[in-house]
């Protein structure tokens, strides 16, 4: 259901708010709700049902960030619109590979969830530095090219 919200915020905001704007609202509200997980289970509260209640964040910002980043990827050189997204599909498959098998490697026999929510909520916090900077890189490309056209 969060994806679902997500996706639907996705639709409705991001050609007002635009893209990058709205994959950090995404990515802040992942990592948000990964350090609260972390919190309230470290205060200990610690129960799937709990888990999977502050998974709706992750799903919620996944389905704010995925379709946005996915934008911003194809439209950077629309003529390689093809590679891109071939590229991306394979980095975001290859990533989610990547982390589950280090997630199974981290949760071994009698292991809490706490290795889970460290990977996921490391995972989540680069994300959102992932996009403040090309934000910053961004700003800096405009800063430059107003410099060049004055």
């Amino acid at each position: 259901m969060g994806y679902f919200a997500g996706n639907w915020i996705s639709g409705r905001y991001s050609v007002r708010f635009g893209i990058n704007w709205m994959i950090l609202a995404g990515s802040l509200l992942c990592a948000g709700g990964m350090i609260a997980l972390l919190a309230v289970f470290a205060a200990g509260a610690q129960h799937a049902i709990i888990f999977f209640a502050f998974m709706t964040f992750v799903g919620l910002g996944n389905g704010m960030v995925i379709p946005n980043a996915t934008s911003g990827m194809l439209s950077v050189r629309p003529k390689l619109a093809g590679t891109a997204s071939g590229r991306g599909g394979s980095m975001m498959l290859g990533g989610g590979a990547a982390l589950s098998a280090l997630a199974g490697a981290a949760l071994g026999d009698g292991a809490t969830a706490f290795p889970l929510i460290y990977i996921m909520c490391a995972t989540s916090i680069a994300g959102v530095g992932a996009i403040l900077f090309v934000r910053r890189r961004d700003a800096y490309l405009a800063q430059t090219q107003d410099a060049e056209e004055a």
